[in-house]
C-alpha cells in the first residue's frame, strides 16, 4: 500500500488546508493509497484521512517554532510498517499532474528522494550541472520505510546535538543522509522563482504564469497559495516579489477541490463524519506554533469518503490570516 502523508501542528495551518491537499491527491492518484495526517488536532479533517499523533522526539519548545524538526518524525520505524512507499507533501503545495512518477522513482531507488533546493534566479541561465547544489528542500520527499529507519534512530538518539548543529530539518537531511537523491528537474517548481517576478518587472508583466508541465508547485515562504486568493486590487507576496489581485488558476485549483469534497459529502448518505477532535498525543506540545513554511488520474477506491468541513463555503480561504 502507498502512503501519502502530511503534517499539521499548532495554529499555522488549519483542517481546511489538509482537506484541500487531500482533494488534490485524490485527483492525481491512479492506485489505492492511504492518506495520513500527523497532527496534534484532527478536528475538521475529512473522514477519508487517517489521523495519527506526531511521533515523539523529545523536542524542546523552540524546535516546534523554528526549523521544522517535527518532520523527522515521519521516519519513525513504527509509523508505516506495511507501507511499500511513502510520499510526504507539505500543506502549501499545489498538485497539477499525476503523482505516479514520484512513487515509481521511490520504488526503484529505495532511498530518500527529495527536492533539490532552488538556486537564485540568475543561476537559472546555466544548465543544471553548473548550478551550485544548495542541498535538500523538504516540501516533497519520498522514501521506503524499510530503508529509512536510521534517519529517525540517529536523530532520536542525539536530538539536542542535532538541533544545535543544524539549522533545520533540510540541512540535517542534506548533511547526514548519505543515500539520497533528487527528483528529476521540473517535477517540482518554486512558485516564487518560476511564476513571479521582482519589482518593477512584476508591474510591467503582472500576469502570474502557470507552469503547466510541473507536477507540483511548491509555495515555500511567502506567499502561500491561499494568500493569493485576494480581491481585485489587493496585494500579496513579499516586499520585492509580489502580485496584485487574484490568480485565476490557483482559485480554480481550490474550487475543484471544494467540488470534489462536496461530491464525496453527498455520496455519503449518512452525512459528514468528523474524526475525533484530538489526535492521541504522546506528549504535550505547544499549540501556538505553526509549521514552516493536469493529468487527471483515475479515482482510486479510497475516494469513498465524506468531507467533514463546510465545503460549500467557496471563499473559505479568505479568512485565513496572512
Amino acid at each position: 500500500m502507498i502512503t501519502i502523508v502530511c503534517m499539521k501542528w499548532g495554529a499555522g495551518f488549519t483542517a481546511m488546508h489538509v482537506n484541500a491537499l487531500y482533494a488534490g491527491v485524490l485527483r492525481h492518484m491512479e492506485e489505492p493509497f492511504e492518506f495520513v495526517c500527523l497532527t496534534d488536532d484532527g478536528f475538521g479533517l475529512a473522514s477519508g484521512i487517517a489521523v495519527r499523533p506526531i511521533p515523539e522526539l523529545a523536542l524542546p519548545e523552540g524546535a516546534w517554532r523554528k526549523g521544522c524538526w517535527p518532520k523527522i518524525g515521519v521516519f519513525s520505524p513504527d509509523l508505516f510498517p506495511s507501507a511499500e512507499a511513502v510520499l510526504f507533501l507539505d500543506l502549501d503545495v499545489i498538485i497539477q499532474r499525476s503523482l505516479a512518477p514520484f512513487l515509481a522513482i521511490v520504488r526503484e531507488r529505495r532511498h530518500l528522494v527529495i527536492q533539490r533546493e532552488w538556486n537564485p534566479d540568475l543561476w537559472n541561465l546555466l544548465p543544471m550541472w553548473l548550478r551550485p547544489d544548495r542541498g535538500a528542500q523538504s516540501s516533497v520527499f519520498g522514501f521506503c520505510p524499510s530503508t529509512a529507519e536510521a534517519i529517525f534512530s540517529d536523530f532520536a538518539a542525539h536530538t539536542a546535538e542535532r538541533i544545535k548543529s543544524f539549522k533545520n530539518d533540510q540541512t540535517y537531511l542534506t548533511q547526514t543522509v548519505r543515500r539520497r537523491s533528487y527528483w528529476p528537474a521540473g517535477f517540482c517548481v518554486s512558485f516564487k522563482r518560476s511564476c513571479t517576478k521582482y519589482f518593477p518587472l512584476n508591474l510591467l508583466f503582472p500576469k502570474v504564469r502557470q507552469p503547466s508541465k510541473a507536477r507540483i508547485i511548491v509555495f515555500h515562504g511567502r506567499p502561500r497559495p491561499w494568500e493569493t486568493m485576494v480581491r481585485e486590487g489587493e496585494r500579496w507576496g513579499s516586499k520585492r516579489r509580489f502580485g496584485i489581485g487574484p490568480v485565476p488558476w490557483i482559485r480554480q485549483y481550490f474550487d475543484q477541490g471544494d467540488a470534489m469534497l462536496t461530491s464525496l459529502h453527498a455520496i455519503n448518505k449518512g452525512g459528514p463524519q468528523l474524526v475525533s477532535e484530538k489526535a492521541p498525543a504522546s506528549s504535550p506540545r505547544p499549540r501556538s506554533h505553526g509549521n514552516r513554511e493536469s493529468e487527471e488520474g483515475q479515482q482510486a477506491p479510497i475516494m469513498a469518503c465524506a468531507c467533514g468541513c463546510d465545503c460549500s463555503t467557496n471563499n473559505r480561504f479568505f479568512s485565513v490570516s496572512k
